[in-house]
C-alpha cells in the first residue's frame, strides 16, 4: 500500500513577519532576532520530524513560539496573535477577516494566548482552541495574496 502524501503549506519568513507586524502592529520592535526566526522554523521542524498534518496545530505550535520567545520589545502575545492568524490565512483559514477587528474574538484569544504563555494550556489546547473559531477564507486580501506567494512552501 502507498504512503499518504503529506499535504503542503506555506509558511512565513522572518522577513515577512517584520513586514507583517510593521503594517499592523507598528509598537512591535524586533530585539532579538534569533529569537523571531527560531520561532518561524519551530512549525517546520515540527512538520519535518513528526509530519504534522495539522494546520492549527502547526499554527498553535507557531503561536506559542513568537508569544513565548519574547522577540520583540513589546506586543509578543498581539504579534503571536498576528502571526498565527496570518499563517491560517495564507493557508486557507482565518480566525479574522481582519486582523483585531472582532472584540469577540480578540478576547477569546487573547485569554488562550495568556493561559498557553503562563503554562496553563498546552500547544494542543490552542490549536483547538483555533480550530473552533477559524473559518474557511472566503475572499483573500492583496495582502494575504503577496504574503502566500512569498511563503516559503513545505
Amino acid at each position: 500500500m502507498a504512503a499518504t502524501p503529506l499535504k503542503t503549506f506555506r509558511f512565513l519568513t522572518v522577513e515577512l513577519v517584520q513586514r507583517l507586524l510593521h503594517n499592523h502592529l507598528t509598537e512591535a520592535a524586533l530585539v532579538q532576532p534569533d529569537l523571531l526566526e527560531s520561532a518561524m522554523n519551530s512549525p517546520i521542524n515540527i512538520k519535518h520530524y513528526t509530519q504534522e498534518q495539522n494546520v492549527f496545530r502547526l499554527a498553535a505550535n507557531l503561536s506559542e513560539k513568537v508569544a513565548k520567545n519574547h522577540a520583540f520589545q513589546d506586543g509578543n502575545k498581539r504579534a503571536a496573535m498576528l502571526v498565527a492568524d496570518t499563517f491560517l490565512k495564507i493557508n486557507g483559514y482565518a480566525l479574522q477577516q481582519v486582523p483585531f477587528q472582532d472584540e469577540r474574538t480578540n478576547t477569546i484569544l487573547s485569554k488562550a494566548h495568556l493561559a498557553v504563555v503562563n503554562n496553563e494550556w498546552t500547544t494542543e489546547q490552542l490549536a483547538q482552541c483555533y480550530e473552533s473559531i477559524a473559518r474557511p477564507v472566503q475572499s483573500v486580501s492583496k495582502e494575504i495574496e503577496r504574503l502566500r506567494a512569498e511563503a516559503k512552501e513545505y
